[in-house]
């Protein structure tokens, strides 16, 4: 194909000057406008599939892609100015962008500010917004496909080579070509619902590799491979910013924000809006190729039928349930408490209840200062140390709402001040029984659901978190709050353990990860019992 470079097109009026990228279906080159005298840049088929069966039919979406592109006017999408066919070949002509791609500028190793990958994805989701209400989907969103014009802080979204129509709440097919990081799990499924969700994980995946120069696991294989969260890469990024890569990145789509607006008021209260965007230094990308615009694709394969794709995770973490035990003297001093005295290895203790302050068993005023187990566990004593026998699979209730309904709430390491944003001020407060701390317990759901938080007291920083569910709640609300917890990042060997004190198979489930441990556990009051904790809490 670079002998078209130096081809005259449209009776002189453009020359193809170079070759800026290649793929299986098409190809870039920048060219000279001649009676402008302008830089453009042009883009035609690969005529290698010229002789395919679907041929005529790649050359009606190619353009199609034109005609898409025309509709979306907005200065941070690249802007199309001609079309043509010649010879049999179609040829789009586009604005010239010089500067780089933000894949260009980010990687490998040269995350951006949190302000500055701010500023840009901002841009971005008001260009996508447009696309959307043109009744079409990008569908490539990733660094690669935004320029970065030089000398600005300005982005462009480029290739829409994917772009598709789409209609609300309709099933329809999906091509299998997909960018490894950035696609939903949606996109690698012949039939599926397009949405602006799709756009909305690519849009929040784009952020996670701007703030951490990684790029994200690839959607098809997070049921398998947790993914870290941007925090756990970048420790400081704000706890907001944060929930909303996580939130905007749950592989089922159902569990994204719906709308780019949505998704994008996540972010309001994560950067300061006085602050100017950093501009990466010359230095850093001088040695960045020149400007791609890249036509090819990673082409994955669809999921065989019998392929088990786990709706995963994520309401962001600002979609959680977390809860706490209190003391009856001193109700804020249920969280230490309560831990401090951890299970004796021989008995198999059940967790304690936190529906009432009165259903919590006073603890000693002068604990023993002897370390904790490991992995510590409510202390209430058991009525008996045999696991609760099995019974049917436990239904939510069908006279009751609340079951279904979903809460805000927050991992560890977010602040009191946010906390008290969303929810309000606690039902019970008071002095926390470890070192330096206090708790806050919230009644969200009367009798159905208690959330609950301990705080530092320097910080006024969560640093624990607890959740009591009745057994009306939805198995599908508790792990939303499990994930939250966990700050988006629930493995299968975590939610295998759910699913056995869920089903009665084990009366408690403890784990740990690099940062956090936990227990999930069915209490004497038949409550699904969860805690979250820092691992260096107690």
């Amino acid at each position: 194909m670079n002998s078209l470079v130096g081809r005259t097109l449209q009776s002189g009026k453009y020359t193809l000057d170079h070759l800026l990228g290649e793929g299986g279906f098409g190809v870039t080159f920048r060219a000279t406008h001649h009676y402008l005298q302008q830089t453009v840049v042009i883009k035609t088929l690969n005529a290698v599939n010229q002789g395919n069966l679907e041929f005529t039919q790649v050359q009606q979406q190619f353009q199609d892609e034109g005609r898409r592109l025309a509709l979306c006017s907005h200065p941070n999408i690249v802007r199309v100015s001609d079309f043509f066919v010649e010879d049999g070949m179609p040829y789009i002509v586009m604005d010239y962008i010089p500067g780089h791609t933000l894949e260009e500028v980010v990687f490998p190793d040269r995350p951006l500010p949190e302000v500055t990958a701010l500023h840009y994805i901002r841009q971005v989701a008001a260009a996508l917004q447009v696309v959307h209400a043109n009744g079409l989907l990008h569908r490539d969103v990733k660094p690669q496909n935004i320029m970065l014009r030089q000398g600005t802080q300005d982005v462009v979204l480029i290739d829409f080579g994917i772009a598709r129509e789409f209609t609300v709440g309709a099933t329809q097919a999906h091509t299998s070509i997909t960018s490894a990081g950035y696609a939903p799990i949606e996109q690698y499924m012949t039939q599926a619902k397009r949405t602006p969700a799709s756009d909305i994980y690519g849009l929040a995946s784009t952020l996670y590799a701007l703030l951490t120069a990684h790029a994200p696991i690839a959607a098809i294989l997070r049921d398998r491979q947790p993914m870290p969260s941007p925090r756990d890469l970048v420790p400081q990024i704000t706890p907001a910013t944060n929930q909303a890569v996580v939130r905007g990145m749950a592989v089922d789509a159902h569990y994204r924000p719906q709308t780019v607006a949505e998704w994008e008021s996540l972010l309001s209260s994560a950067s300061p809006s006085a602050s100017p965007p950093v501009i990466p230094s010359a230095s850093a990308i001088s040695q960045m190729a020149t400007q791609a615009y890249s036509p090819g694709k990673l082409a994955s394969p669809t999921i065989a039928p019998n392929q088990s794709i786990k709706p995963q995770r994520s309401r962001q973490g600002t979609w959680l349930f977390v809860g706490v035990a209190m003391l009856a003297s001193a109700i804020a001093a249920a969280f230490g408490a309560i831990w401090h005295n951890a299970r004796s290895p021989q008995v198999t203790q059940q967790p304690p209840s936190i529906e009432t302050p009165e259903s919590v068993t006073p603890q000693p005023s002068n604990p023993s200062p002897t370390p904790t187990p490991i992995a510590p566990v409510p202390t209430p004593p058991p009525k008996s140390p045999e696991p609760l026998p099995p019974s049917p699979t436990p239904q939510p209730s069908s006279t009751d709402n609340s079951g279904s309904v979903p809460v805000p709430g927050f991992t560890t390491g977010v602040a009191e001040q946010t906390i008290i944003a969303k929810l309000g001020e606690p039902s019970r407060s008071g002095t926390g029984y470890w070192s330096n701390t206090r708790s806050a317990q919230y009644d969200l759901v009367p009798d159905q659901v208690t959330v609950a938080y301990l705080y530092d007291k320097d910080t006024s920083k969560v640093r624990q978190t607890e959740a009591s569910f009745a057994q009306s709640i939805d198995r599908a609300v508790m792990i939303e709050t499990l994930n939250g917890m966990l700050d988006g990042s629930l493995t299968a060997s975590i939610e295998e353990g759910f699913n056995s004190v869920w089903k009665r198979n084990a009366n408690q489930h403890t784990f740990s990860t690099a940062t956090l441990k936990g227990t999930i556990e069915r209490n004497d009051r038949d409550r699904i019992y969860i805690a979250i904790w820092e691992a260096d809490l107690h």
